[in-house]
């Protein structure tokens, strides 16, 4: 195991941890009679992630992805009525993923004979000519891109997020799509050169994903809807960091790793982490609401910090840490990929990075308008429904996930940026 795998995997278990805690109480609103059911395909579903984050066999991976899928497809479903039609969608996009990335699979054992990433990475360089070996790139890179829910592969997320019991929407988007990021960087930065030119490709991919779910959120009254396409412009994010990463490599000259590229990748790999705690604390601070007040509409939650403070500040810490708001974790992380940007600038110059820079700037501030709406609904407005507090399980999560934006924020950033940085030296061939 490595430092990517160690980070990957300590974050699916913090994350994890306070979500089965949170589901203690909240399953028994959400999904009564179920608890059993839901814990047997909780734990499933806990065990494809953390296989995914340790394994250095492609294949298993492919294995584990489709473990933690399978259990994500019949949780999503859980509730029944519209949650079973999300749920179906969930599976029809996630078994055409599942294909092309098994297909791409199957592309580099028939011009290799192995499926260990390490030996696979010294048997490719010869082969990279090879039609069939680009057609493996290919193959997985949108396989992988569905699994992650990247523009335009994000279609199913909208509705299976919103559908599924609030932990496991907390799971899905806090680290289920970031665990197909993961995938994805691991397996491209390993195997595939950079003349594949994949870090324009993940660029515009990222800023489509950042500016098409950026403009969908905006408008969305149903609270969990607005986070889930929040969620695919977070996956645009961490995206663009990659792609910066990869971009920079495929003109820097072989063997070298400059600055920019490296804090480009530990911005984004940083990203996975606050946007994982910001986002699995909204969605979980959502379901506290609906079970209390029964509802999901925005325009029905005006001023419910005055009976639900515990949940509704802890919310709004969460939401200021997705926006960027300094000093909190979120600023940290997308700070560090616009830094890399403006680093690359300078070093490489080019109208690429220029538009990139401008067009994650827009996306960052464009975001901040729904984030503070949100914020000024639960803190500020009225016309919620008197109710009072979630049970107590359910407002320890949040109140941790709140804790653990300000102190990641506050006092641990440099630690957490080292990390980071040490887990993007793996991905990028230095460490």
């Amino acid at each position: 195991m490595d430092a990517l795998n160690a980070y990957i995997l300590v974050i699916i278990l913090f994350l994890g941890l306070l979500c089965a805690i949170h589901s203690k109480s909240s399953v028994e609103h959400e999904l009564p009679g179920k608890k059993v059911s839901f814990f047997t395909l909780y734990q499933l579903f806990i065990t494809g992630l953390c296989g995914v984050a340790v394994t250095g066999d492609i294949f298993n991976m492919y294995v584990f992805i489709e473990i933690l899928s399978l259990s994500a497809y019949a949780l999503v479903g859980s509730k029944g009525g519209t949650s079973l039609r999300a749920g179906f969608t969930y599976l029809v996009m996630g078994s055409i993923g599942a294909c092309f990335f098994l297909i791409g699979i199957g592309f580099l054992y028939s011009v290799t004979g192995s499926l260990n990433i390490h030996d696979l990475s010294l048997l490719l360089p010869p082969l990279y000519g090879s039609r069939t070996v680009q057609a493996a790139f290919i193959f997985i890179t949108v396989g992988l891109g569905i699994k992650m829910a990247i523009y335009p592969l994000h279609t199913w997320l909208p509705d299976a997020h919103p559908a599924a019991p609030s932990p496991i929407s907390a799971m899905l988007s806090g680290i289920m799509i970031m665990v197909g990021f993961y995938a994805l960087i691991r397996i491209l930065f390993t195997l595939f050169p950079f003349y594949y030119n994949y870090g324009l490709i993940l660029l515009i991919l990222g800023l489509l994903s950042m500016t098409v779910a950026n403009l969908f959120a905006y408008f969305q009254m149903d609270i969990k809807r607005l986070f889930a396409y929040s969620s695919i412009v977070n996956v645009g994010i961490i995206t663009t960091g990659a792609g910066v990463a990869a971009y920079i490599l495929s003109i820097e000259p072989a063997g070298t790793i400059p600055e920019a590229a490296s804090l480009a990748m530990a911005g984004a790999l940083l990203h996975i982490f606050s946007h994982g705690i910001g986002k699995a604390l909204v969605f979980l601070g959502s379901g506290n609401i609906h079970a209390t007040i029964h509802t999901r509409d925005l325009a029905k939650m005006g001023g419910i910090a005055k009976d639900m403070p515990y949940t509704s500040y802890s919310m709004s810490v969460g939401l200021l840490s997705l926006l960027g708001m300094p000093p909190l974790i979120g600023f940290w992380s997308k700070f560090l990929i616009l830094m890399a940007v403006a680093m690359a600038i300078q070093s490489i110059g080019g109208v690429v990075m220029v538009m990139t820079f401008i067009i994650m700037l827009f996306n960052v501030i464009y975001a901040a308008t729904y984030y503070l709406k949100v914020t000024k609904v639960l803190m500020v407005e009225r016309g919620a429904a008197r109710t009072h507090e979630a049970p107590f399980s359910m407002v320890f999560s949040v109140v941790a996930f709140a804790l653990a934006c300000l102190i990641g924020g506050l006092l641990l950033p440099i630690p957490l940026i080292r990390v980071a940085t040490r887990a993007s030296q793996i991905i990028l061939g230095g460490g």
